[in-house]
């Protein structure tokens, strides 16, 4: 077993998450669902959504939000790390595989004020 795989989720983590709570609408093909972002970092985020569907995790996701305080609506291309039942809802992990330069400097711009 690699080291890696020893530590946890939090010490495997290259950047501190942000906590952060606003509206995420997250595509999978044509399914749209509205989640609520919980975290985030320049480089992905953990959302809530309904209890329901699981998704796989390296399944792509398409997604669309604007930070706290912003008007500028960021997409972002991403894929579930990992997807887990939390009280009624789940927690879907979420890496940021495509996102605009200007987009990605909102990201980090945001997070280093937090």
């Amino acid at each position: 077993m690699s080291s890696d795989r020893r530590r946890t989720a939090t010490e495997r983590r290259e950047t501190e998450r942000v906590p952060a709570v606003f509206a995420v609408k997250k595509a999978i093909g044509r399914h749209v669902q509205l989640c609520q972002a919980e975290d985030l970092t320049p480089g992905g985020m953990t959302m809530k959504r309904p209890r329901g569907t699981f998704i796989v995790p390296r399944t792509e996701v398409d997604l669309t939000f604007s930070l706290p305080g912003s008007a500028e609506e960021i997409s972002a291309r991403g894929m579930v790390v990992h997807d887990v039942v939390a009280g009624s809802f789940r927690r879907t992990g979420v890496r940021f595989i495509a996102v605009r330069p200007e987009h990605a400097q909102l990201l980090a711009g945001y997070c280093r004020r937090r």
